[in-house]
């Protein structure tokens, strides 16, 4: 091979290794342990507001002889994620949010995150998602991305297969693949979540006894507002619903862990949040449609405590 082609190899090798990071980064982590250190006003009302203005534009300027399924489609491209961090959710929170209502304020906190020493080379370039908080309940912004643009894959699944075991089975391998283990090394099961209930929410548009669309004359609108507050629960925070990680991930986050979160479990804060999520449960959960796939188990955060306790006596 002359010394040309194998320089055009490199590049084109380059160029899908770049193709492939942008595209698995469009979710990458988010560090749900700093919000231990930090309460937030409630960010429902922001992205309420987001949705509702969004989708009432698609239902303004869209052809009234589409179907209600077919405006659901144009509704989900609207929320579709591209490429790094590029949902539009996620952008506009980070633009109009406050810092009393997110925390931090930019994706750039790998610093003083547990993903101080990455476990992929390029989380430090990409960032993390922050955190925000919806009707008492903590959560990374990447779950919105989630809840709107990989809920949308599900209801398009849904649609032609007519089997949300299929659509979740896709989600879990998800998980193991492109926008888990291969873009941060994390099986999250509150991503599963997200995505589960985004599928709820594009259902609802048009189905159920109340759906949100309704055909006025000879355009479809909205009969009712969104409200986040539906389909969030505490089983989208990920120091709630603990997720499994890759050894690899797992080593290098472990330690700070350990260090300094396993001192904070019994503070009255996060004694209160968590009690708040156990007594606030969703009705409809993807925890309980999981059963016979093939899952991963979590690393137990009171068992790396107790280690760490014993290991401080």
């Amino acid at each position: 091979m002359s010394l040309c082609n194998h320089n055009l190899l490199r590049v084109k090798g380059l160029f899908l290794l770049l193709g492939f990071i942008s595209f698995s980064a469009s979710a990458l982590e988010t560090d749900n342990y700093l919000a231990w250190k930090k309460e937030l006003r409630d960010s429902g009302p922001a992205i309420n507001s987001y949705f509702n203005h969004e989708i009432t534009h698609v239902l303004k300027t869209s052809d009234p002889d589409l179907s209600c399924e077919e405006v659901t489609q144009k509704i989900g491209e609207v929320f579709e994620s591209h490429l790094v961090h590029d949902n539009p959710v996620e952008n506009h929170l980070l633009s109009v949010l406050s810092s009393e209502e997110i925390f931090p304020t930019s994706l750039y906190y790998v610093e003083e995150s547990i993903y101080r020493d990455p476990f992929r080379v390029y989380i430090p370039y990409f960032g993390l998602a922050p955190n925000v908080q919806v009707n008492g309940f903590y959560f990374g912004t990447d779950k919105l991305s989630h809840f709107a643009s990989t809920g949308r894959i599900y209801y398009e699944k849904f649609q032609k297969s007519s089997s949300l075991k299929s659509a979740i089975s896709w989600g879990v391998r998800d998980e193991k693949t492109l926008h888990g283990y291969w873009a941060s090394g994390v099986f999250s099961y509150a991503d599963l979540e997200a995505n589960y209930q985004g599928f709820l929410f594009y259902q609802d548009l048009c189905q159920g006894s109340h759906p949100y669309l309704t055909k006025k004359g000879s355009r479809w609108s909205l009969q009712r507002p969104f409200k986040i507050e539906k389909y969030v629960s505490g089983l989208w925070d990920e120091t709630y619903l603990e997720s499994y990680r890759l050894p690899g991930n797992w080593n290098k986050v472990k330690g700070f862990i350990q260090r300094e979160y396993c001192p904070l479990k019994d503070s009255p804060l996060v004694r209160k949040r968590f009690h708040y999520y156990q007594t606030h449960y969703p009705l409809r959960s993807t925890l309980g449609l999981l059963e016979g796939l093939d899952l991963p188990k979590a690393q137990s955060f009171q068992e790396l405590c107790q280690s760490f306790e014993v290991q401080s006596l």
